[in-house]
């Protein structure tokens, strides 16, 4: 009878130990508020010279941007462009998803670098009457960037950068005529080059 009571107190003892450790509050953890801002940039992209016969072009970027960690960023970003082909005017589109590093060194300016992937689309481009030549409508990139910026007011801060687009692959260029269909397979390396401001909440 003893014996039985001594494995029931125990059984309990344990039992009460198992859900003491299960159950027992956590220390509370003060929570680092995570920032928040949103820029506009002007670009001025620098185009691979086989980027299906395009020029430079002018463009402006708006992105939202959330710190994920301290210092760290993750960026989503949306702009258009406008550029030549052929003597012709062409609109586009481009948008980045990337990750963005700020570095308290070297305060009031901080070096920021950027690591990510993009798209670019183009408009076709067109030339009558003896020639069309119509661009891939979106090409896929890896983006990898760095630059500096300076806070100028409590919120906002100006930014200024320069980001390489480059392929992952090689893109088929096909060129049209009266005669015959002629394509080229081709890799491209653009260049961006961005000044802005951005205001964190």
């Amino acid at each position: 009878m003893l014996r039985r009571l001594i494995t029931f107190g125990l059984a309990i003892a344990l039992g009460v130990a198992v859900v003491s450790t299960l159950f027992a509050p956590t220390p509370a953890r003060a929570q680092e508020p995570r920032r928040i801002s949103v820029s506009f940039q002007p670009s001025l992209y620098i185009f691979d010279s086989t980027y299906f016969g395009l020029g430079n072009g002018l463009g402006a970027d708006a992105s939202l941007r959330c710190e994920i960690s301290p210092d760290i960023f993750f960026e989503s970003s949306l702009g258009v462009f406008r550029t030549q082909g052929s003597g012709v005017s062409v609109d586009g589109l481009d948008e980045r998803l990337d990750i963005v590093a700020i570095f308290p060194v070297l305060i009031p300016y901080r070096p920021i670098a950027r690591l990510g992937v993009g798209f670019l689309s183009t408009n076709p481009v067109t030339v009558t009457p003896t020639q069309t030549f119509r661009p891939t409508q979106t090409t896929f990139y890896f983006i990898g960037g760095a630059g500096i910026t300076k806070s100028v007011l409590e919120r906002f801060v100006l930014e200024a950068g320069a980001s390489f687009w480059v392929t992952p692959y090689k893109y088929r260029i096909y060129r049209f005529n009266r005669v015959n269909v002629s394509t080229e397979a081709e890799r491209f390396i653009h260049l961006e080059i961005q000044l802005g401001v951005s205001y964190t909440f």
